[in-house]
Formats: C-alpha cells, sequence, structure tokens
C-alpha cells in the first residue's frame, strides 16, 4: 500500500470534463455526459515549495477511470514555458500511458505502471491517459520556475489519441 502523499499539499486542481472538453474527439458523447454530470476527470495535489529555479515542484495527480465515447480519460497536459526545462512521471498505481511530443509533432508513448518512470525531455510537452478500470496515480517532477504552456495544447491538441478497440474492455489503440 502506498501511504497517502497528497498531504500536505499547497495547491489542489480539480479538473472537471467542462474544462478539458474540447480536447476530445467525440463532441456529441461530451454533451451527452455533461447533460447528466459533469465528471471530475483528475485531481493534483502539488506539495507547497518556493517557485524559483532552486527548487523542484513535485505533484501527485489522481487520473480516474472512464471514457468520452471511445477515447479514454487523459490529463489536459501542457508545454512547458522554458523550452530548456524536462519533467519526471513516476507511476505509482494503475495502467496508464505517457504521450509526450515536441512542438513539431514528433510524438512517443510510454507505459505508465507502478514504478515505473518515464522522461519528458526538454521542449516536449506531456499528457497522461489512464487505459485500466482503476485510479491511475503518478507523481511529476520539474523545476519549480518553468511555468506552464496550457494554451497550446488548447489550441492544437496531442498529435495522437488513445481510443478503446472494445466497447467493455481496457483494451486500446493510439491513433
Amino acid at each position: 500500500m502506498i501511504p497517502d502523499i497528497r498531504k500536505p499539499y499547497g495547491d489542489k486542481i480539480i479538473r472537471k470534463l467542462s474544462d478539458i472538453k474540447s480536447l476530445f474527439a467525440d463532441q456529441k458523447a461530451v454533451e451527452e455526459i455533461l447533460a447528466k454530470d459533469d465528471p471530475v476527470i483528475y485531481e493534483v495535489y502539488a506539495l507547497p515549495v518556493p517557485s524559483d529555479g532552486d527548487n523542484l515542484v513535485i505533484g501527485t495527480t489522481i487520473l480516474f477511470p472512464g471514457r468520452v465515447g471511445n477515447e479514454f480519460y487523459f490529463t489536459k497536459g501542457h508545454f512547458h514555458n522554458d523550452p530548456d526545462a524536462a519533467e519526471s512521471i513516476m507511476g505509482l498505481e494503475g495502467k496508464g500511458l505517457a504521450l509526450i511530443q515536441d512542438r513539431n509533432g514528433k510524438f512517443e508513448s510510454h507505459e505508465l505502471t507502478p514504478f515505473s518512470h518515464v522522461y519528458s525531455p526538454p521542449g516536449f510537452g506531456h499528457r497522461v491517459v489512464n487505459v485500466s478500470d482503476e485510479n491511475l496515480v503518478f507523481l511529476s517532477i520539474c523545476r519549480a520556475d518553468v511555468g506552464h504552456d496550457y494554451e497550446t495544447i488548447m489550441a492544437d491538441n496531442f498529435a495522437m489519441k488513445v481510443v478503446a478497440t472494445d466497447k467493455n474492455l481496457y483494451n486500446y489503440e493510439i491513433i
């Protein structure tokens, strides 16, 4: 059992479907879900540290299981404002994929499982996708002063998406 590493935290971010609805491919499915509910897709708990280059920000993310249409729940994703900044992503619980891509569309996917590590190099954006029926919990570590560019992702999205290949199972493909 992994201890509760969400406390103490400085910032808590809750992302609901309505916050990232434009990033999902199946807008009809988005609207059908939102007509009934606005589910929480993920929560982020960041440890309190000064936001300068001498410190590291450590965030714990809980990405819940689910799909919109045939597309699995994912984090919003971001680039760093500082193009020389990298990020480490470490799996704690569950199963998912870490998607990374540069601003020219070079794309990679890496499996994220307990005790695995994915390195997102400088200049690469990253997003995590839950491809299981349980919570996907992971740590992210980067310099505290990197800044986050969510606007590029909101405008251009990611080059690839992860979709279910079977209606009832958690088999997936990247398209």
